[in-house]
Order: structure tokens, then sequence, then C-alpha cells
């Protein structure tokens, strides 16, 4: 009797032990330069708004991408350490939450607020991993 269900058990455990794990594609330096900053440059550069609704499910997009950004820091694949790093991300996870927030409730004003916590996450983050890398004063 336990024999029948322990087979679907080994079944399902040797199932999940072939399953294919996270892989990154680019480098950190292409998912910065190619991903992170064209959709940080979309909040950090929004001043009257989107004109139409194409242009908002645009900027969606971006802010989406923004805050999805931070989970592909955080995946173990890239995360340099659980400390420093996985805060960086997370100021960086919360600016993108926020942006794509206020992007769905069309707020060009909260999205204008968060310049500056886009600033800090990103700021933060390169004065901790770039090497060399001075904050503007």
């Amino acid at each position: 009797m336990q024999i029948r269900f322990l087979a679907p058990l080994l079944f399902v455990s040797a199932a999940l032990a072939q399953a294919p794990g996270p892989k990154p594609v680019g480098t950190m330096s292409q998912l910065m330069i190619d991903v992170i900053f064209p959709v940080s440059n979309a909040v950090f550069y929004v001043r009257e708004g989107p004109k139409n609704n194409k242009e908002w499910i645009d900027l969606e997009t971006e802010t989406l991408m923004l805050g999805e950004s931070a989970n592909l820091l955080m995946a173990p694949e890239r995360a340099r350490d659980k400390e420093l790093w996985m805060k960086d991300a997370k100021l960086l996870q919360d600016v993108g939450i926020a942006a794509y927030k206020a992007t769905k409730a069309r707020d060009v004003a909260a999205l204008q607020a968060l310049n500056d916590p886009l600033y800090e996450a990103c700021q933060s983050c390169h004065e901790h991993y770039r090497p060399g890398y001075k904050r503007r004063p």
C-alpha cells in the first residue's frame, strides 16, 4: 500500500530535480545599460506626463519593468551579497512598485515625487558596487 503512494512522490521528485532553473542571459552591465537605465529614465523625465492613452500604456510597461528589474537583481545568480545588495535592490523595487501604481492611476504628481527616491536607489547601489563611483555634489 505504501509503495503505491511512494511511486508518484519519487516520480515528482525526479522531475523537479531535472527542471531547469533561472539562468542569466546578459551580464550585469547589459542589464543595467539595456534595461534598468532606460526604464528608470522614463520615471526621471516625467514632466507633464503622457499625452495620450498609448503613452500611458508605454509608461506602464516601463514602470512595471523597473519594479521587476529589482527582482532580477535579487535573484541568487545575480545578488552580490545578502546585506547591502538586497537592501539597495529593495529600494529600486519599492520605487518601481510605486511608479507602476502611480502610472496605473495616471498620477503625474506621484510619478514626479519618485524622482528623488529613484535617484537615491541608484546612487546607493552604485556607491556600494561600482568601484570608483562618486556621488554627485
